[in-house]
């Protein structure tokens, strides 16, 4: 398959589904990555944190010719346009309720490429999401989602990423699904899927 990862910043794929594409990366599928506000310097040095994503995917087996990057400054047709030529199978983006506005327009952004037949768009919170109730989940392993984590120290340095507190929602989310109580899951919310049995 082919997964398309929409985040607004280098670092809220990971926190919102890192342990789920790190199952698609062992299951052969082709990942694309897409970071659409790449330059926005309120949350930090852009070029630090782009060197921070380049580790993660170096650490996730991804080349960074897998990650395309916009500028919060770039137009929606153009980002869309861009993102529609991969023909993705699934597209993980931003829930559509987050509080922080290019979270929001990422979330835009990932629906329309999604709006095509055939295309599974799945929504996931990076930490700053509001009414979110996942209805769909993916088991996960923590340490390797942790590994991944880890490499943001800008960001966990800035209190922006609360390890603790990813590592205790993912454990919560794990018990809705299953009677392990080391378990740890990804939620996520699904409003068009494809069902393949």
């Amino acid at each position: 398959m082919k997964i398309l990862v929409i985040a607004a910043h280098y670092d809220d794929a990971e926190i919102g589904c890192g342990g789920t594409i790190m199952k698609h990366i062992s299951a052969g599928d082709e990942i694309r990555y897409a970071i659409t506000s790449a330059d926005e310097y309120r949350t930090g040095d852009p070029q630090e944190r782009l060197d921070e994503q380049c580790d993660v995917l170096k650490r996730m087996g991804l080349n960074t010719t897998d990650m395309i990057l916009f500028s919060y400054r770039d137009e929606l047709s153009t980002i869309i346009g861009t993102l529609d030529s991969f023909k993705p199978d699934i597209v993980f983006t931003h829930f559509e309720n987050d509080t922080h506005q290019e979270h929001a327009r990422a979330s835009t952004i990932g629906q329309a490429v999604g709006r095509k037949r055939g295309i599974t768009t799945v929504f996931y919170d990076s930490g700053s999401s509001y009414n979110f109730t996942p209805n769909i989940f993916s088991m996960i392993d923590f340490d390797e989602k942790m590994y991944l984590l880890e490499v943001f120290k800008s960001q966990i340095a800035a209190e922006a990423i609360s390890l603790d507190i990813i590592k205790r929602k993912n454990a919560y989310w794990s018990t809705l699904i299953t009677n392990n109580p080391s378990g740890y899951a990804e939620g996520f919310v699904v409003r068009k899927m494809k069902w393949i049995i």
